[in-house]
């Protein structure tokens, strides 16, 4: 069965794991987010602070998953004016 089959069992029994926290999800530091967005690292803190994005705390590190960094940018995302009249 490949790895992260919904038929899988896990060791919390039913409940089902976002793929974000698979253990081959990439974590990123703010600065990371901030070099991959274009954006200062206060930028993302602000960002993390008033919970635009999410993250993860590890042990007293803050973490950001790849995952989460792209969910951001898709909420982002403004539709074009003649694709919303479709």
């Amino acid at each position: 069965m490949p790895a992260g089959d919904d038929n899988s069992p896990t060791p919390y029994g039913s409940l089902k794991i976002p793929d974000c926290f698979r253990a081959d999800a990439e974590l990123l530091t703010a600065a990371e987010v901030a070099e991959l967005l274009r954006i200062s690292a206060s930028s993302v803190r602000r960002l993390q602070q008033r919970r635009r994005i999410a993250f993860l705390k590890v042990g007293g590190s803050i973490r950001f998953t790849k995952h989460d960094v792209i969910s951001y940018l898709a909420r982002q995302r403004t539709e074009t004016i003649d694709k919303q009249r479709i």
